[in-house]
């Protein structure tokens, strides 16, 4: 009778330690793009730019559009600078399929005379059709670039990030600050992968949940991150870590988007994380994992994740931080090292 004893009270302990981490992890939040004491304020020009890479460039060089068109459900910082000084006209998609003459409308009630498209293979790994190039073709037979002597510049990043931002600083006159911010970043990108992959046994895998607070309700969910998304790509590759989210959808969950939306984390017993990361709105996920432990406290002892203490709260991973990359995938690698050195 000793031992389940001891379980049920190392149970007890982690429902009680994990609130309190997970509230300290919380307080750091994630950095804003490249906010800092001193910064001069961006310039607003009179460009549209589509695309969320291409904004989040012209952002770091001081400059801000007018107007744009960005997953604001995937970058907040978009949204950010939409409720300050540029007009959001809608993602990618609203803007060819919802409202097609969102952007000619715009050109004619401002006069705006520049355009830059972003173009990356792969720009949204979960729905393609929010493509910036799909675009083109609107403009084009709209009749309102000729009109109107509108000019349509791409930035190309399938050519890589180095190019696009130069191509960027070109076009809007930062060529200098351009150079500055690919050495800066080039930097940065060394720095942080000169120790990776974290691990070299095989194995290490983390299960990632997003939280969404919706708050017209007050209410969130979970939605468990799949492999071969943004996330694999952006860190889990390249930390030489597994993506084991995919133990949901064995039993039972649906994929919609690269996310499998979640009511019970009963999965993590299958899918053994070494780690689990909190993503989005983590009180969400945060409620839902207390609600799991409470209603099976065997979760603590044969989930390892949980029983080292490994949960942790981490920026989310959308392709959109192209400068901040490095930085981001820094938080992850150093913190994802301290959590497995409990392994």
């Amino acid at each position: 009778m000793l031992f389940p004893f001891l379980d049920r009270l190392r149970a007890a302990v982690l429902l009680a330690i994990i609130p309190l981490l997970l509230v300290a992890l919380l307080a750091s939040g994630a950095r804003a793009a490249g906010i800092h004491p001193g910064k001069e304020p961006p310039t607003r020009a009179e460009v549209i730019m589509v695309g969320d890479r291409l904004v989040d460039v012209a952002y770091h060089l001081g400059v801000v559009p007018r107007a744009m068109s960005i997953r604001g459900d995937v970058w907040p910082f978009g949204r950010t600078l939409a409720n300050t000084t540029s007009m959001i006209l809608g993602c990618p998609n609203y803007i060819v399929k919802k409202d097609p003459d969102i952007i000619p409308r715009t050109l004619r009630e401002t006069g705006i005379k520049l355009i830059l498209i972003e173009s990356t293979p792969g720009f949204d790994l979960h729905k393609p059709h929010r493509d910036p190039m799909n675009v083109v073709p609107v403009l084009e037979q709209s009749g309102v670039l000729e009109d109107l002597g509108v000019t349509v510049e791409i930035v190309d990043f399938g050519a890589g990030v180095d190019a696009a931002i130069r191509r960027v600083g070109a076009l809007l006159d930062r060529t200098d600050e351009a150079e500055a911010l690919v050495a800066t970043r080039a930097a940065a990108m060394a720095a942080v992968t000169a120790d990776l992959p974290l691990v070299t046994d095989a194995g290490a895998s983390v299960v990632v949940l997003e939280g969404v607070h919706q708050d017209a309700t007050g209410k969130g969910f979970v939605r468990v991150d799949l492999p071969g998304g943004h996330t694999d790509a952006s860190v889990l590759e390249p930390l030489g870590l597994t993506n084991a989210g995919g133990a949901f959808i064995a039993a039972g969950a649906k994929a919609r988007h690269g996310f499998a939306a979640v009511r019970s984390l009963a999965p993590l017993k299958t899918a053994r994380p070494d780690v689990i990361v909190l993503t989005g709105d983590a009180d969400a996920a945060q409620r839902l994992l207390m609600m799991a432990l409470q209603a099976d406290p065997t979760l603590a002892t044969e989930v390892p994740a949980l029983a080292t203490g490994a949960v942790v709260t981490l920026p989310t991973c959308t392709g959109s931080h192209v400068v901040d990359s490095p930085a981001i995938l820094k938080r992850w690698s150093v913190t994802l090292e301290t959590a497995l050195a409990a392994r």
